[in-house]
């Protein structure tokens, strides 16, 4: 029908699913509980989740009286919508379905039974769930019958590429599934229009029993294509489809995903998928809302030419060159187009070196400033920030507040200013290239600033701490069988760009090339595991990161605990006695932060942004308490990053990759040698929490704090422990969590190995590097020696 480029099913799966979607990715998609709470919490619109059936205990005490007058029953792990029953009523102690049939308490019962033995499942045991019964929008509404319309968008690339709406008939019985006779119309990406329409693979006039629906136009059709190109991003599936529908109340909820997208859509289209997708790879779309703007630009039904004179509006590339006003001077030049970003920006030190900051428009505390400048010979005055463009190529970042009266169209050819480039060197200095090989030179202070700048908004600790931690811990000490339900903060970085970014960075072999290397790595790591929080393969991520558990020491972890003394009886001092010890501290070494007593702090005390040591406003102090936290914060923390701001690099104080498991290895191992106090005796508390990490693999929280009390923690301390390991799930009921705890007691008896076999732990202050990358540290050119030093190592 279509010629060439139509995609077929061994196609999609070698091309596309195989190659972009990763087993872990796929079973998030097949997963449609998990789908639900990972969308929700991303802000993606889902229907509301009543109630969830996970085995027969839970069938046998569930009360089906306490279900809504109208919902909708699903298998969880189901596929082509089997085992679905909607419910649109109750009468006389049943449910109504919505094709009018009766189902009693005991067919609910049985139905559910069946779920959870696997009959419509994929995998084998399923889930059974009720959710809202999503009341179609009337305008496609009215063309459906019985059952629930939606919109299928096929996205790759970040761009919707196709779209289909499926309309229930009489013939699939109100499902709209096409291979039982429901109706596919095309959608025009450009306008959100109908236009074709099939059943069972043929093209028909109109929608059967309805009439013709050519030309009508889905409500939210922007907001639609703007779900789908976000799921993609943040699920981290190369080549889905979402299957969204519109309620009459809130408008468009996304029902599923699929990661083995079906084919009819191309038949609905009249138009082969392939080639829309070969059409697209290797565009670079470092947004939603550019995604979706390249998806209306190529794919719309008609296409115009001329599209600056039907639209109005000017087409630019992703860069271009810029004119700058400021008084009676004019400054040319490049600028990154990027609407990702709200307002535009400004490089500081371009700002700096023209003066334009001793305007009086320049806003010195919000670092704001009034700006005129000339897009595509369109003239714009606005706002923009002064920051650090970390970009030797431009000098301005333009955000969409200035971009209404523009197009974007990513394959447009650069039109950049070429920027007179100052030569201080001598002609004899200039380097001589023999058989004209160009040399290329890695600017490695740039690289540097670009990785920390990155690293620094990732906040991995942050987005791991459950927003509702409070109220769930108040929930689990009232009934200690009860399994906690976490839900985090909003990602507020694009992972896609950062993605897009580093994947861009090269570096050589040198040893700093090597250490930049490992550093963007640990990075795409950390970006991926924040994807993934609530998901199957969140586990799995954190092993790659942290490590896991090993059984040689797991052994010593529970032999460390055999060994601990009870803590002799000490005075308790309050915050404000042990903020006056810090600061003593840091006055003895020269060191200019500020102690801050403050409420919510997750420790007794700990090291933060800004040379800030947060001390806990309600925690206890014993005087063996603030020393281990002196040797600890101070000594080890605050000492190496002082250090690794000494050196020609900003990522030793911001952390070389895997530096985490050496810095707490390191804090560790000095309060154990230097203390004597029964919490630093052989490592107890790294051991405990080595042990928890291992408890996690396989038993939820529950059962994780009931092994940390037989072993003898108090209820406050095993409760902080569970939960640093369980975190990044939503259900803690489930397997595993997260791994990073491991790395107290592996990275103290790293430590001790190392000093055992004559190393020098002068070696490990330069900064924040790992103990396996000594030897690449210590090659760094013009690296200085540490500066700051523990009293008691100096001696």
């Amino acid at each position: 029908m279509f010629g060439k480029g139509i995609l077929g099913i061994n196609a999609r799966n070698l091309l596309y699913v195989g190659r972009y979607n990763q087993k872990k990715t796929v079973m998030l998609a097949d997963d449609k509980i998990r789908t639900k709470h990972f969308l929700s919490a991303r802000e993606i619109p889902v229907p509301k989740l009543y109630s969830i059936i996970k085995n027969r205990d839970e069938l046998d005490k569930f009360d089906f009286n306490n279900l809504p007058n109208h919902f909708v029953l699903k298998p969880n792990f189901s596929s082509g919508g089997e085992g679905i029953i909607v419910i649109s009523d109750r009468k006389e102690g049943g449910f109504i379905g919505v094709n009018g049939e009766m189902y009693s308490r005991n067919d609910l019962y049985n139905h559910v039974s069946d779920i959870l033995d696997g009959r419509f499942s994929i995998y084998g045991k399923d889930f059974a769930f009720f959710e809202q019964l999503v009341i179609s929008d009337p305008s496609i509404g009215d063309f459906s019958f019985e059952g629930l319309p939606d919109i299928r968008v096929v996205v790759y690339n970040l761009i919707p590429v196709m779209a289909m709406l499926r309309l229930p008939t009489k013939r699939s019985s109100g499902k709209a599934n096409l291979h039982l006779g429901a109706c596919g119309v095309g959608i025009d990406m450009a306008k959100g229009e109908a236009t074709y329409v099939t059943q069972n693979n043929k093209i028909v006039e109109e929608v059967p029993g309805f009439g013709p629906i050519k030309g009508l136009k889905i409500p939210y059709w922007e907001d639609i294509l703007n779900i789908a190109s976000k799921i993609q991003l943040v699920t981290n599936l190369g080549y889905l489809a979402c299957d969204v529908a519109i309620d009459k109340s809130s408008g468009p909820v996304v029902l599923e995903i699929n990661a083995r997208a079906g084919l009819q859509v191309q038949v609905a289209n009249l138009s082969p998928l392939r080639k829309r997708l070969e059409k697209v790879k290797g565009i670079k779309v470092t947004s939603v809302e550019k995604g979706v703007r390249v998806a209306k630009d190529m794919f719309g039904n008609v296409v115009v030419k001329g599209i600056e004179n039907v639209s109005g509006k000017k087409l630019i590339g992703n860069e271009e060159s810029v004119e700058v006003m400021y008084k009676d001077q004019t400054f040319k030049i490049n600028a990154l187009i990027d609407n990702s970003i709200e307002r535009t920006v400004l490089d500081e030190d371009f700002a700096k070196k023209n003066k334009l900051i001793e305007d009086e428009s320049y806003n010195d505390e919000k670092s704001i400033m009034k700006l005129k400048f000339n897009l595509a010979g369109e003239r714009s005055q606005t706002v923009v920030d002064i920051e650090k463009v970390v970009s030797e190529k431009h000098q301005m970042i333009i955000g969409r507040r200035d971009l209404n009266n523009f197009l974007i169209d990513p394959s447009k050819k650069e039109e950049v200013a070429v920027l007179p480039k100052k030569d201080d060197s001598k002609p004899e200095q200039k380097e001589k290239k023999e058989y004209n090989i160009p040399v290329k030179k890695i600017n490695f202070q740039y690289l540097d600033k670009l990785l920390v700048k990155i690293d620094s908004q990732i906040k991995l600790l942050y987005y791991l701490r459950p927003l509702n931690l409070l109220e769930e811990k108040k929930k689990f000490l009232k009934d200690t069988s009860y399994n906690p339900q976490f839900y985090y903060p909003e990602i507020k970085f694009d992972p896609f760009k950062l993605r897009s970014d580093l994947l861009k960075l090269e570096f050589d072999d040198s040893p700093l090339g090597q250490i930049f290397e490992k550093k963007k790595d640990e990075i795409l790591q950390k970006i991926e595991l924040l994807e993934n929080i609530g998901t199957p393969m969140f586990n799995d991520i954190s092993k790659d990161l942290y490590g896991d558990v090993e059984e040689e020491l797991l052994k010593e972890a529970f032999k460390s605990i055999e060994k601990k003394v009870e803590p002799k009886k000490q005075k308790q001092y309050k915050a404000d006695f042990a903020k006056k010890m810090f600061e003593e501290i840091f006055k003895k070494y020269k060191i200019k932060w500020r102690v801050k007593i403050k409420e919510g702090v997750v420790a007794s005390a700990i090291a933060g942004k800004h040379n800030t040591l947060f001390v806990n406003k309600d925690a206890k102090f014993s005087e063996d308490h603030i020393k281990k936290l002196i040797v600890h914060e101070i000594e080890t923390h605050v000492l190496t990053a002082q250090n690794g701001k000494t050196q020609p690099y900003e990522i030793f104080n911001r952390g070389l990759a895997n530096y985490v498991e050496t810095q707490e290895g390191l804090a560790v191992y000095n309060q154990n040698s230097l203390l004597k106090d029964p919490e630093s005796a052989n490592y107890y508390n790294a051991a405990v929490s080595y042990i928890a990490v291992h408890l996690a693999k396989e038993l939820s929280f529950s059962k994780v704090f009931g092994k940390l009390k037989e072993m003898g923690i108090p209820d406050d301390r095993a409760f902080r422990v569970t939960t640093k390991v369980k975190r990044g799930l939503y259900d803690t009921e489930e397997k595993g969590g997260f791994t990073k705890d491991i790395v107290y007691f592996k990275g103290a008896k790293d430590i001790e190995r190392f000093v055992d076999a004559g190393g020098d732990l002068k070696d490990l202050y330069y900064g924040k590097y790992s103990l396996e990358d000594l030897d690449l540290v210590k090659q760094v050119p013009y690296l200085r020696p540490p500066k700051f030093l523990p009293k008691w190592l100096k001696d």
